[in-house]
């Protein structure tokens, strides 16, 4: 990660932020926006990003998603600034360390906390899954010889530990094949296995349209880009 500046138009709420005082900055975007939401592309970044300033990172970085399809093409400057927030990756370093230690890639380690939980160690989904990498208890507890509890599940480092040796068994199961990893993370790989076809290794692409169920077909897509992008990280040209 590395500073970027606001550019919000607000001298005082630019000030602010590059004096790294993010709570103070927050409180004032919030003050002289009276509770209005966001209205447009370039209100959206300034927000999404004062709240992943805050570590607000899921309704922070779903803003920032949200500014992608607002930003009009001309605004190349926002554009650029919204790439590079983009790409920013929350607790990096527990990521990488957790990768390593699994031996997983890091960039896809990352991809998949990004959408699994947009980087929040605290969220919980409906069906019971837990922290950074969204765990079920059960499937955690395999994971780590033992039962966890749902508070240990939201430590971000011991939820990455446990994450990544499950994207590894994952990987290892089908000879490093990302695309039946991944698929395997949100479906199980019971399913996925009745998914194999013939034509998987020479167009992925069409695999991924066959998936049968819409959520992972989705899943699948979205951890992908994400990868891209964090693999290949690019710049809007003005």
């Amino acid at each position: 990660p590395h500073w970027l500046p606001l550019a919000s138009g607000a001298a005082g709420l630019d000030r602010l932020w590059r004096l790294d005082q993010r709570l103070e900055a927050w409180e004032s975007w919030r003050h002289q926006r009276a509770g209005e939401p966001p209205q447009n592309g370039g209100q959206l970044l300034v927000e999404g990003r004062l709240r992943r300033g805050i570590n607000d990172q899921w309704l922070g970085l779903g803003q920032l998603e949200q500014a992608q399809l607002r930003l009009p093409a001309r605004q190349c400057k926002q554009l650029q600034l919204l790439e590079s927030s983009l790409q920013e990756v929350p607790l990096a370093a527990v990521l990488e360390q957790a990768a390593q230690a699994s031996g997983v890639p890091a960039t896809l380690l990352a991809a998949v906390a990004r959408q699994e939980s947009r980087f929040s160690p605290s969220v919980r989904s409906v069906a019971g899954a837990v922290g950074l990498l969204q765990l079920m208890p059960e499937t955690a507890a395999e994971l780590a010889g033992g039962p966890l509890s749902t508070t240990d599940l939201e430590d971000p480092r011991r939820n990455a530990r446990l994450g990544a040796r499950y994207l590894a068994q994952l990987l290892e199961q089908w000879q490093g094949n990302p695309l039946l990893a991944v698929a395997s993370y949100n479906a199980g790989p019971g399913a996925v296995t009745g998914w194999i076809k013939p034509g998987l290794s020479g167009q992925p692409e069409l695999w991924v349209e066959a998936i049968p169920y819409p959520e992972t077909r989705l899943y699948v897509k979205k951890v992908l880009g994400n990868l891209w992008s964090l693999q290949n990280p690019s710049r809007a040209r003005c």
